[in-house]
């Protein structure tokens, strides 16, 4: 009988552990889950339409999620981005994203966005330089869990031919970034 109740308890702390390991998918007990509703394809329950200005000067203009909390500044839907200057840098699409840390109350869920499908590209003059398709592509991320998570994130796999010569490897590296979201070599980079 004592043996029984030492193989129980080993159970139990193995099954602990897997939970503070990342097995998010069989345990519904996430802080966060539900903070933007149910995604669809990538799409919050509720969003708002924002402008982003500085010094007066439009630079970007689409829907952010709202979270049960209110309006985030998580970039969702069709968007338009503008330079500094106020010429039309971008246009697209961003999707909501999420990953599984392991925080102080237990697992908890974060959330991120990501361009998906065509971009259009435009040059500092505002004239179409690229056309590009973002697909979203599983990556590895490190986490305060020991074996990290995976997410979705925009990845850039075809160059058309017409861009072979000016989009270098530096400017995608550049176009697949998103704020400090660095994808690179199958992995997720935050700095």
């Amino acid at each position: 009988m004592q043996e029984m109740r030492i193989a129980i308890i080993i159970i139990v702390i193995l099954f602990q552990f897997q939970i503070i390991n990342g097995q998010e998918d069989t345990f519904p007990n996430i802080s966060n889950n539900k903070l933007y509703g149910v995604l669809i394809d990538g799409i919050p329950e509720k969003d708002t339409i924002v402008e982003l200005k500085k010094d007066g000067i439009l630079l970007g203009k689409g829907a952010v999620a709202i979270s049960k909390y209110g309006v985030s500044n998580l970039k969702v839907g069709y968007w338009k981005e503008y330079s500094e200057y106020g010429t039309l840098k971008m246009e697209g699409n961003y999707k909501l994203g999420s990953y599984i840390s392991c925080c102080t109350s237990g697992q908890c869920r974060s959330f991120y966005y990501y361009r998906s499908g065509l971009w259009k590209i435009y040059d500092e003059n505002g004239e179409l330089k690229y056309e590009l398709t973002f697909e979203p592509t599983e990556l590895h991320i490190d986490t305060t869990c020991m074996r990290g998570d995976k997410l979705l994130f925009g990845i850039i796999k075809e160059i058309p031919f017409k861009y072979k010569i000016d989009l270098t490897s530096d400017k995608i590296f550049e176009l697949q970034r998103i704020e400090n979201w660095t994808p690179l070599n199958g992995k997720i980079f935050f700095n």
